[in-house]
C-alpha cells in the first residue's frame, strides 16, 4: 500500500513542478523579478523544500548520516539530470548557449564542496557552517542585482501568475513533505543498507523529484536559463540546508557523520560540478565537445551509484 501511495503522491508532485515552471515562467516575463530570481532563488528553493524537512528530521530522530547523504546525493543526482537533459536535447545544446554568468554558481559549489571535505577530514575546522552561510547570502544578494537588470521576454500570457505561483507552491511543498514521509518509510524495510546509502539514493532522489520535473518543463518552453538556474540554486539551497542541520547536531559536526558511501558522492558531486563549469565556460565550436562533458558526467554518476552496493 505505501508503494502505490508514493506513485500517486510521485505523480501529483511531477504534475504540481510542471505548473509552477508554467507559471513562473509567467511570472518572471510579467514582473520585474528576472529569470534569475524566479528560478535561482524562488523556484530553487521551493523544489529543495523537502531536503530541508528530511534534512532536519533525520538530525533530531538521531540520524545525521541520513541528511549528510540526503544533501550530497540529491545535489550529484541534480546535476546528473543536467548532463542527461543535454544530451536528450541535443540541438538545444543547453551548455553551450547558456550565460556565462552561471559560472559564479558552479564556482560557489566547488567552494562548498572543498568546505565540506576540509571539515570531514579536520576535524577541528569549525568555520564550514559559517562559510556556506556566507556564500548563501552572496549568491542570494547576486542573484536580486541580476534580476534588476534582466528584461523580460515575450511568452504566453497567465492571468494572476504570481498568485497562481504562491498556491501551486504551497501544493507542492505539502505534497513532496508526504512523499518524503513515504520514501523514509520504504527505506525502513532495508534496515541493512547505510543510511548514507538510503539518504543518497532513496530520499536523495525522491526530494530531488520537483527540481527534475520544473527543470524538464522550462527546457520544453525554451527558458534555458531559469532551467540551469533552478538546478544550481537548488543545490545552492540544499549546502543551506546542510548548513542549518548543522545547528541541530549535538556535540559534533554533521559533516563529521560520514562514511564510504558519503564519501563516493562527495568526491563525485565534486567532480562533475567542475565538469559543468567546464562546459558553461568553454565555448567550443565543436557541438560534440559539450555531448562528450555530458556523457562523462552521467558516466561518473553511475560508477558512484554502483560503488553504493558492491
Amino acid at each position: 500500500m505505501d508503494g502505490i501511495f508514493f506513485l500517486v503522491l510521485s505523480f501529483l508532485v511531477m504534475f504540481s513542478s510542471i505548473k509552477l515552471s508554467y507559471y513562473g515562467d509567467a511570472l518572471s516575463n510579467e514582473t520585474k523579478l528576472g529569470k534569475e530570481f524566479v528560478g535561482g532563488l524562488l523556484i530553487a528553493s521551493i523544489t529543495s523544500l523537502p531536503e530541508l524537512v528530511t534534512s532536519i528530521s533525520a538530525v533530531l530522530l538521531n540520524n545525521p548520516r541520513l541528511s549528510f547523504g540526503d544533501i550530497l546525493g540529491s545535489n550529484m543526482f541534480n546535476i546528473f539530470v543536467l548532463s542527461v537533459f543535454n544530451i536528450f536535447f541535443f540541438k538545444k545544446m543547453m551548455f553551450k548557449n547558456i550565460d556565462i554568468r552561471y559560472k559564479i554558481e558552479s564556482l560557489i559549489l566547488i567552494l562548498e564542496y572543498l568546505c565540506i571535505y576540509i571539515s570531514s577530514k579536520i576535524k577541528s575546522f569549525d568555520l564550514t557552517t559559517f562559510l556556506m552561510i556566507i556564500l548563501y547570502l552572496v549568491y542570494i544578494f547576486r542573484v536580486i542585482k541580476i534580476g534588476k537588470e534582466e528584461e523580460s521576454s515575450n511568452s504566453k500570457r497567465i492571468n494572476n501568475p504570481g498568485l497562481k505561483f504562491f498556491l501551486t507552491a504551497i501544493i507542492l511543498i505539502i505534497l513532496s513533505i508526504l512523499l518524503t514521509g513515504e520514501a523514509d518509510k520504504i527505506s525502513h524495510i532495508y534496515p541493512n543498507i547505510s543510511s548514507s546509502t538510503i539518504g543518497a539514493i532513496l530520499l536523495g532522489i525522491t526530494t530531488s523529484l520537483p527540481e527534475v520535473v520544473s527543470t524538464y518543463t522550462l527546457i520544453k518552453i525554451d527558458n534555458i536559463d531559469m532551467a540551469i538556474s533552478n538546478m544550481l540554486g537548488s543545490n545552492i539551497f540544499n549546502f543551506f540546508i546542510l548548513s542549518i542541520s548543522d545547528f541541530f547536531v549535538k556535540n559534533d559536526h554533521i559533516y563529521n557523520y560520514n562514511d564510504i558511501y558519503s564519501y563516493l558522492y562527495l568526491v563525485g558531486g565534486f567532480i562533475i560540478t567542475n565538469l559543468l563549469l567546464i562546459s558553461i565556460t568553454k565555448k567550443n565550436k565543436n557541438n560534440r565537445f559539450y555531448v562528450l562533458i555530458s556523457l562523462l558526467m552521467s558516466f561518473i554518476y553511475l560508477i558512484v551509484w554502483y560503488f553504493q552496493f558492491k
